[in-house]
């Protein structure tokens, strides 16, 4: 079937029983596939490399207009002579786990790109060939996202994916990086909430009646990070002292992190001793991986504290500033939340100050 495609032309195709294609008859080789389940319109065009012929996905309708598909049809063709990327890669699968292996040793953020990947992306990109990727598919994955979740979290994981093809491009793995155009404007608004005592007391009492309630309650009293509580095990515990591994650690290079040691007061140990030892794992259902918290989780506690507009990461934000307000100097509650000294004299200081950040710890069990 061949068509001279416009706008309008393809806005009132139909899917049918079996997918088919509509050939351009203005750009030679430029064609669009119907799908016949939902009638999804995909752009392809064919590419030859000297007797074989192969063909190319260029993106999806309307998210790519006919003119900007004749135009990536032109530049298919175009690059359809390029060096051949090495044998075993050749889908942006193969890609990422090459650039997982190269950068996961270090990079602290990995894991926000390895969630965005196993999400998002993988199920999105994966199957394409290299030589087919396009900008285009990078606009119908932030849209996708952006439309089955936020704005926010689609520019975000646009940002963990696109310095995968950088990476690339200077392995030369590709010859040209094809996200280099690629936007991802929305950016988080840096947060200052801090719950009044009120509203603190009101997620402690409704932490009693959830059933990770233990996990929220260590959480609060422990000032460290959502992660860190979430993947603590049984064998960093040592007596009264937790201690969490540099490699869980974060810090801004993982070459640069260190140990971080947390004493445990009190009420923290009754909090742990509470808890089953089913696996290596102190906090989750059944302690044998660590514990993962959606959003539902994490509402759900809302609710019933009756709080509105409150994220886990404003119960670290509240310990720290209930801290200073009990007078705990502000050097000790930064070395209880685990922050960086950055300072010379941090070169020459190697105290642990143990105990004084214990006192700051005794602070946040006062409810």
């Amino acid at each position: 079937m061949q068509a001279k495609l416009t706008e309008t032309y393809i806005t009132k195709l139909k899917h049918k029983s079996e997918r088919y294609d509509v050939r351009d008859t203005v750009e030679r080789g430029l064609v669009l596939r119907v799908g016949k389940k939902f009638g999804a319109k995909h752009w392809h065009t064919f590419v030859y490399r000297g007797s074989k012929r192969r063909m190319v996905r260029l993106g999806l309708f309307p998210h790519m207009s006919v003119r900007d598909a004749r135009m990536a049809a032109i530049q298919a063709k175009a690059n359809a002579n390029a060096p051949w990327t090495p044998e075993h890669i050749k889908t942006v699968a193969n890609l990422f786990e090459e650039y997982r292996k190269t950068r996961e040793p270090k990079m602290r953020a990995w894991r926000d790109v390895q969630s965005a990947w196993d999400v998002w992306g993988e199920e999105f990109l994966g199957y394409l060939k290299l030589t087919d990727v396009s900008i285009h598919h990078g606009r119908e994955l932030r849209n996708h996202v952006s439309k089955k979740s936020t704005e926010l979290r689609g520019s975000a994981v646009i940002r963990y994916i696109r310095p995968m093809f950088s990476w690339a491009v200077d392995e030369s793995l590709i010859d040209e990086n094809p996200w280099a155009g690629l936007k991802a404007t929305a950016v988080a608004r840096p947060r200052d909430r801090v719950l009044t005592n009120e509203e603190w007391q009101k997620v402690w009492d409704a932490t009693f009646k959830d059933n990770l309630g233990a996990y929220f309650r260590f959480l609060m009293l422990s000032a460290q990070r959502k992660d860190n509580v979430a993947s603590m095990k049984w064998e960093e515990i040592h007596g009264n002292l937790w201690t969490i591994p540099a490699e869980k650690f974060k810090a801004t290079k993982k070459e640069s992190a260190k140990a971080h040691e947390v004493p445990l007061t009190p009420a923290l140990i009754e909090i742990m001793e509470n808890q089953p030892k089913r696996g290596p794992f102190v906090f989750g259902p059944t302690g044998l991986k660590q514990l993962r918290l959606g959003s539902r989780e994490k509402d759900r506690l809302a609710k019933k504290a009756g709080v509105d507009d409150r994220r886990l990461h404003d119960l670290r934000r509240t310990a720290a500033t209930r801290m200073t307000e009990n007078k705990i100097p502000r050097f000790i509650v930064k070395r209880v939340l685990g922050h960086a000294d950055r300072s010379v004299t941090a070169v020459y200081d190697r105290a642990n100050y143990r105990e004084e950040k214990r006192q700051a710890l005794n602070v946040l069990s006062k409810n």
